[in-house]
């Protein structure tokens, strides 16, 4: 039996979750702001979630989503995604990831995300940002 819980991140997760966090710098700014989210299992850092101070035209924006490596593909990220969305009835939500992320693309397009848009070359690997939404209801 595992035991599974989301809850804000604290000060005592930045090591955890720095040690999975696959983007760019540290979160503990983000932790700090208790802007991120963890699900831990069994007492550990799993994974996490992060939704942007300022949004995305003025709409709530998930800015980073990851789970560990050995977590992946057991519905980590979507119960994830679930609590942040459960925040945000009767918006639209938006995400985006690499067009190379292929599945983060299958996992959104799964769970009622719509492709609205890209940016060309956005990353340092030369790969599209593609953007999504959902609409929350």
């Amino acid at each position: 039996y595992t035991k599974t819980m989301i809850r804000t991140g604290t000060v005592s997760d930045i090591a955890a979750v720095d040690g999975i966090n696959p983007f760019s710098g540290s979160r503990a700014d983000e932790i700090g702001e208790q802007r991120l989210t963890v699900i831990d299992q069994d007492g550990v850092v799993a994974g996490f979630i992060v939704e942007s101070k300022k949004g995305l035209l003025d709409r709530p924006y998930i800015e980073y989503l990851a789970v560990g490596g050995r977590y992946r593909r057991k519905g980590l990220a979507v119960a994830l995604l679930k609590a942040i969305e459960s925040k945000h009835h009767g918006n639209r939500l938006f995400i985006s990831t690499e067009s190379t992320n292929n599945a983060m693309i299958g996992m959104l397009k799964n769970h009622g995300y719509v492709q609205s848009g890209e940016i060309s070359h956005a990353n340092l690997s030369g790969a599209d940002e593609l953007y999504f939404f959902k609409k929350i209801v």
